[in-house]
């Protein structure tokens, strides 16, 4: 057993810096929910694009008269389609990347706060 008295018993710990400790996990768990959140809008938002891409296709084939404009369409579509799926790849790995530093920086603050190191509020560029 240690002698220091554990950050979560009232008797052993200052008020104030469990109320920091509460507010460090809870601002690290806020900055992660954030990035995974701006991830799921991006993909949302690109096949959102991407389907209204798709209907709008189809309506070009319906009124198409000619099976080598058909043709022509669904060939300039793939190439669209292929680039902008390229696109979103570059996208989405750059979101993917900032999604791992908030969720690492996270875990690593939530640790500390968890150890009892969370810092005062104000006082986070002393620690």
């Amino acid at each position: 057993m240690s002698d220091q008295p554990s950050p979560f018993h009232p008797s052993g710990s200052d008020p104030a810096h469990v109320s920091d400790m509460v507010s460090a996990i809870m601002k690290a768990q806020i900055r992660m929910m954030d990035s995974v959140l701006r991830q799921n809008i991006e993909a949302l938002d690109f096949m959102k694009t991407r389907f209204e891409k798709d209907r709008a296709l189809l309506d070009e084939l319906a009124t198409s008269q000619d099976p080598a404009e058909a043709m022509k369409l669904v060939q300039s579509f793939w190439t669209r389609t292929m680039t902008d799926y390229a696109d979103e790849a570059g996208k989405m790995g750059a979101l993917s990347a900032a999604t791992a530093e908030q969720i690492v920086e996270g875990l690593t603050a939530e640790a500390r706060a968890l150890a009892g190191g969370a810092p005062r509020e104000g006082q986070e560029d002393q620690a």
